[in-house]
């Protein structure tokens, strides 16, 4: 499984909503070419406005191809039903160097600090994942050690956007 991406059912949604937000950009971005070519006159070399909707046309082409090829990889993964370990859709609450903090488990593409969000591949959530209630764990986040204890797992809240 290590060429897929995990993803909850709101963050794959949420990347399906940007490929289609991404298409619809790039076909009215293409359909303004002919009109942008004929403006400009047939010197397509002198003709600033054609240019520049030629390279928003290929960096919007670029975003969709990496986001394609995200979704290719994507694996959806259930929600948890019981709180034995950190996983994918938990809220765990910790203890990181002397400071007690909570989050949320997420999938690929979905962290977000300020909600308390952190995607399972970050560096703290990977320290963090099969870890049990009372477990203690090490590693290096940002080149500086840290001790983190798990306090509590619950149940994450975010769930709730999955349906």
């Amino acid at each position: 499984m290590e060429n897929k991406l995990l993803f909850t059912k709101r963050g794959y949604n949420k990347l399906k909503r940007k490929i289609d937000e991404l298409t619809k950009k790039l076909n009215d971005l293409q359909a303004q070419t002919a009109h942008a070519a004929e403006v400009g006159g047939n010197q397509y070399h002198d003709n600033a406005s054609y240019e520049m909707l030629v390279i928003e046309i290929r960096g919007i082409d670029h975003r969709l191809s990496e986001a394609h090829n995200i979704l290719n990889r994507a694996v959806i993964i259930a929600s948890p039903k019981n709180t034995d370990q950190v996983v994918i859709g938990t809220q765990v609450t910790i203890l990181r160097n002397g400071k007690q903090a909570v989050w949320e488990i997420a999938g690929y593409g979905e962290s977000d600090p300020d909600s308390r969000l952190l995607a399972y591949n970050t560096p703290l959530a990977s320290l963090l994942i099969g870890k049990h209630k009372g477990d203690c764990t090490e590693g290096q986040i940002a080149g500086k050690q840290v001790k983190i204890k798990i306090l509590e797992i619950a149940l994450g809240v975010k769930n709730e956007d999955e349906k």
